[in-house]
């Protein structure tokens, strides 16, 4: 060091200040980098706590969601009752089991499946009825996308498993795709979810956005009741406060969604 000093004293002070410079750098980047390891240190150990507790956490929801459906096949009561049941659903189902008077709702959509709708309140409301409208709609929609994604599973585990052929996973996947459709098997095709919730894209033209709002859907659609041809009349709060028997809506009506004659932007519906 007595040297380096006493060398740095004879160089002339354009270097002198020059090599200086550069031994700060030098001492500058071994502390930047002693701080960037023990950073990607802690930020390793985080990440691998963090991927711990969600596998722990999704290993619980898996063994409640197997536990509720090995409790609802046990019972005869709840057997036909879905382990994911919305509140509407179940409420439904322990009016009609308690022998309580409900009342049963139909809803079509083109291209879709049937709607039922149990709604157990003494008078519903139309407001009560759209409400139940959605969360049904929406959990229906979330268990044929579990089914799509286990049958997509189920594929990539069977197009894995042929690979002794000397095919490959890509290749096998397309074989069975093209297999699925010259047999007209559309379980064995690769399903593709579009957020359906009141039409089907094939009728539509064009897919629904992803993450399409109910009240967005609302604005756009209206019901209309297909016993007796006519238009159900929601425009404005207090008919959403009206009650189904007001609006000619009986036990075991069928409705269906209709598009409105005129979009009412950003207006809340009922």
């Amino acid at each position: 060091m007595t040297e380096i000093k006493t060398n740095l004293k004879l160089l002339p002070i354009n270097l002198r200040r020059k090599a200086i410079r550069e031994e700060r750098n030098l001492a500058g980047m071994q502390q930047h980098n002693v701080r960037r390891k023990l950073k990607q240190r802690k930020t390793t150990v985080a990440h691998k706590k963090n991927d711990f507790e969600r596998a722990e956490h999704s290993a619980m929801l898996m063994a409640t969601d197997q536990e509720l459906q090995r409790i609802l096949a046990d019972c005869d009561e709840l057997a036909d009752v879905p382990f994911d049941c919305t509140p509407a659903e179940l409420l439904g189902q322990i009016a009609a089991a308690e022998g309580r008077d409900v009342t049963t709702i139909y809803v079509h959509r083109d291209g879709l499946s049937t709607l039922k709708i149990v709604l157990h309140q003494r008078s519903p409301t139309i407001a009560q009825l759209k409400s139940a409208i959605a969360s049904i709609a929406l959990a229906q929609h979330k268990r044929r996308q579990r089914d799509e994604r286990r049958c997509r599973r189920a594929l990539a585990e069977d197009a894995l498993g042929l690979h002794e052929d000397g095919t490959s996973g890509e290749q096998q996947v397309v074989m069975v795709a093209a297999a699925g459709a010259s047999t007209g098997n559309e379980a064995i095709m690769l399903p593709r979810s579009s957020c359906e919730l009141v039409n089907a894209a094939l009728r539509n033209g064009h897919e629904h956005r992803a993450l399409v709002s109910w009240r967005f859907l609302w604005r756009c659609f209206a019901l209309f009741n297909v016993d007796t041809n006519q238009p159900i009349d929601d425009n404005n709060a207090v008919n959403g406060r009206a009650t189904l028997t007001a609006l000619g809506i009986e036990n075991g009506c069928n409705l269906k969604f209709v598009h409105r004659v005129k979009y009412f932007g950003r207006k809340r519906q009922s």
